[in-house]
């Protein structure tokens, strides 16, 4: 078996899943746009085919995990020309050199995608967007971005032969992810709960997060299984399903807060969802299933960020 290239690889999910993947034996090139000096990661720019052209051409890659990407609703909307220019063309470019080198894909969609189908209050289901979506039901420019992505490469499997599946990854968090506005709201709450801020929560929105490890497993398990030919999505996350405010409450009782911290307030009328219901049905017919809990997966990132970021500002 050839390598597994890793676009994206200095990501929060990145710096999980190349360990994990080379404890099983993978032989692993991570990719990414920072200088790093390492002897198993190669700087490359997505958006450049000149780079990628360059990796395939020296490496043996049977495998692509593109994680690589503009990354976030806020993101989107505030830098909406590089999120549409980078997660679109630097997903064609991979897939061209995929298709030239015979090498299977594994894309990073987004929970997103899903936009406005989570208005009507059931799990959504993988084949939903085929009988419900479209472009128009996303409600932000990082869903638009990937969901076009998503659309490149069904294109490329079902009309020139591209080996790929996609991912569409739901609430993910875990350590190592450091606290800002363009990150998850349990990084933030719990930085706030250590450091005694004011911790804003959404009145009437529900999640339910998946601990980066559980997530991981997911991305193996559909990378070991599938690539049949025929193009397929999965959700990947957890079943656990919490509102934002006992969210916060969980944060504050780990943290040694006081529920003092917690303001309630009216949600943005726009480029959000109340509630992420979803069904992980189809991933768990392939051994998936989530082992972390909420209440433990909170106590592991706040015990990195004790560790690791306390002095950090917000």
């Amino acid at each position: 078996m050839g390598k597994i290239l890793v676009t994206g690889a200095l990501g929060v999910i990145g710096s999980f899943l190349v360990p994990y993947l080379r404890e099983r034996d993978h032989d692993v090139i991570s990719s990414d746009v920072f200088v790093r000096d390492y002897s198993d990661y190669v700087r490359a720019d997505i958006t450049s085919f000149e780079d990628l052209y360059r990796v395939f051409k020296k490496e043996d890659i049977d495998t692509v995990i593109h994680m690589a990407g503009e990354v976030g609703r806020m993101v989107g909307e505030e830098h909406p020309q590089k999120m549409i220019y980078v997660n679109n063309i630097g997903t064609l470019n991979l897939i061209k050199l995929c298709m030239e080198h015979n090498c299977r894909l594994v894309y990073f969609s987004t929970s997103e995608v899903y936009g406005h189908l989570f208005d009507k209050d059931k799990p959504v289901e993988e084949a939903d967007l085929d009988k419900d979506g479209s472009i128009f039901v996303t409600t932000n420019i990082y869903a638009m971005s990937k969901l076009f992505g998503e659309a490149i490469v069904r294109h490329y499997v079902e009309n020139y032969g591209l080996n790929a599946v996609t991912i569409r990854p739901f609430m993910i968090y875990g350590p190592k992810e450091y606290p800002s506005k363009f990150r998850s709201a349990i990084s933030n709450f719990i930085y706030l709960a250590l450091t005694g801020g004011k911790i804003t929560v959404h009145r009437g929105t529900a999640r339910a997060w998946c601990y980066i490890s559980d997530f991981v497993d997911g991305v193996y398990l559909v990378m070991k299984d599938r690539f049949s030919g025929v193009y397929e999505a999965f959700n990947v996350g957890s079943d656990e399903y919490r509102t934002m405010e006992e969210v916060a409450e969980m944060v504050v009782d780990e943290c040694r807060g006081d529920y003092s911290q917690i303001e309630a307030v009216d949600p943005p009328e726009k480029f959000l969802s109340l509630t992420k219901k979803f069904s992980i049905e189809k991933i768990k017919s392939i051994n998936y299933m989530p082992k972390v809990s909420l209440k433990e997966g909170i106590r592991r990132v706040a015990e990195w960020q004790r560790a690791e970021i306390s002095e950090v500002k917000t």
